[in-house]
């Protein structure tokens, strides 16, 4: 039998397989270096980061990009990119999924076996009890090494459920990162269009408060000539004064939506942009699909139904795991010991074997656990089925919310045309003396309602648009809502 000494300077002398496995180490874990979120010694050898992006669609994860900032005037496209790279509650939602990741993984290493090892060098001096019962008064010195293995061979699916259990809320974390990331750019559609919108409604206001102006002008001009009263000039001093104080709001309302737009691309509400100007088409399309076609189209692709789905499939897994605790466990082990003790002959032996344990009374409560995940799966079903009606409720008031968007568009067009003639007729017939000023007031206020209207009715129609795009589960980025997607 070898001495534990000449075991220590066996493994001192050079042998290749540390080599061989270095090699091994490395080529496995080389590629996984190259991602900024992977460690050299952190492989994921199970794949689970793979499994994460199976349900994540077209999205980018955040983790790890460059988050650059466009220069010059800020795109719709580069506001979405920047916000799904930037926004900070898409990336703790993509965190979640990458530590649910780590959580599957973890469950699935119950496949292998448990290794270990134990090593002590141990020196006893003065009187003592010695290893054979003895007391004496001499030093000892005690030198221990042993390594173990351990496998869990069957346990009536309780590992498989609870890997099953670890998948599917993989899968949960996974849909709601695609969910977040579909509602931050609906964000984005409503804070940089809102952000245009109130930029033409400063521009706007600006008009206004200069066409009262010049009415105001001409109103003093004419009385002066004798053709207007005092009467007439004091109406429009005190449109004009509301006008001023209009365009005060509008330069609130628009570093307001600035700053709303900033914080959702995840930057501070000081950071300023030059919007790009949006282009509403003249006769927006038509919406032609059927609407049980949408509907089916919505219970395929939406991730908050398939997060809910996949929650319920969790739920039932835990029953197997809820089971297989009241069920016997088949293990094997083994180890291999050798120790160096003073006095004492050395010893170096092997152990191998089988086990079962059976856990026979734990005071019911594995008949309380099993009634506790049915439950729960009772409860994940009803939330499904609460979740496929919202799903249909989207698609419904999306779908009619567009089409009343469409309907606004023309008939802002025509109200715009109709109230620019009627400002132009009223303040001509005025300043001939035909018209009165209660007719240019009445023309000029119906012509500043109907920009205003005619800006939010853009800001509607693109937020409506989105708003289908996201009940429908498509709403994956700035080209589903571009001029040439499908409605």
């Amino acid at each position: 039998m070898k001495s534990l000494r000449s075991m220590i300077d066996g493994l001192r002398r050079p042998r290749p397989w540390p080599v061989a496995s270095a090699l091994i180490v490395l080529a496995l874990t080389g590629p996984l270096a190259a991602d900024l979120r992977s460690a050299p010694l952190t492989p994921d050898v199970f794949g689970t980061e793979k499994a994460l992006r199976r349900q994540t669609g077209v999205f980018e994860d955040p983790w790890g990009r460059v988050c650059a900032q466009p220069t010059g005037a800020l795109s719709f496209s580069a506001a979405v990119d920047l916000a799904l790279c930037r926004n900070p509650t898409t990336r703790a939602a993509w965190a979640s999924a990458h530590e649910q990741a780590a959580v599957l993984g973890a469950a699935e290493s119950a496949w292998l076996p448990s290794v270990g090892a134990f090593a002590s060098n141990r020196s006893t001096s003065g009187q003592h009890v010695d290893a054979t019962a003895h007391i004496v008064d001499m030093s000892q010195r005690t030198k221990d090494v042993a390594a173990n293995l351990s496998l869990t061979l069957y346990d009536f699916g309780g590992r498989e459920g609870r890997i099953q259990v670890a998948h599917q809320v993989l899968n949960s974390t996974a849909l709601t990162a695609n969910s977040v990331s579909q509602q931050t750019v609906l964000a984005v559609v409503q804070s940089y269009y809102g952000a245009a919108a109130a930029d033409d409604l400063l521009e706007a206001a600006v008009h206004t408060e200069a066409v009262y102006a010049r009415s105001l002008e001409i109103a003093r001009s004419l009385q002066s000539g004798g053709v207007a009263t005092l009467a007439d000039v004091l109406q429009v001093e005190t449109v004009y004064g509301e006008s001023v104080y209009s365009r005060i709001q509008a330069v609130a309302a628009a570093k307001e939506a600035h700053g709303v737009l900033a914080v959702t691309l995840g930057l501070p509400a000081d950071q300023g942009f030059k919007l790009e100007k949006a282009n509403v088409p003249a006769v927006p399309p038509a919406l032609t699909t059927q609407m049980a076609d949408l509907m089916a189209e919505a219970a395929r692709q939406r991730p908050d139904l398939g997060a809910a789905q996949a929650v319920r499939d969790a739920a039932s897994a835990e029953v197997t795991v809820a089971r297989a605790a009241g069920r016997p466990t088949l293990s094997f082990g083994m180890s291999r010991s050798a120790a160096d003790i003073t006095g004492i002959p050395s010893q170096n032996y092997n152990t191998v074997g089988f086990s079962v344990t059976v856990p026979i009374f734990n005071g019911f409560g594995t008949t309380y656990g099993i009634r506790q995940a049915k439950a729960a799966l009772d409860a994940s079903e009803a939330n499904v089925e609460q979740a496929r009606l919202s799903v249909s409720l989207g698609v419904w008031n999306a779908y009619y919310g567009l089409t009343a968007a469409n309907e606004s568009l023309a008939a802002t067009a025509a109200l715009m045309s109709a109230a620019a003639r009627n400002e132009e007729v009223a303040l001509g017939r005025y300043q001939s003396g035909v018209g009165t000023i209660l007719d240019v007031l009445t023309a000029e206020s119906g012509a500043a309602s109907g920009r205003q209207l005619r800006i939010n009715a853009e800001l509607g129609w693109q937020v409506a648009r989105a708003q289908l795009a996201l009940a429908l589960g498509r709403l994956t980025g700035a080209q589903p809502l571009s001029q040439d997607a499908a409605p």
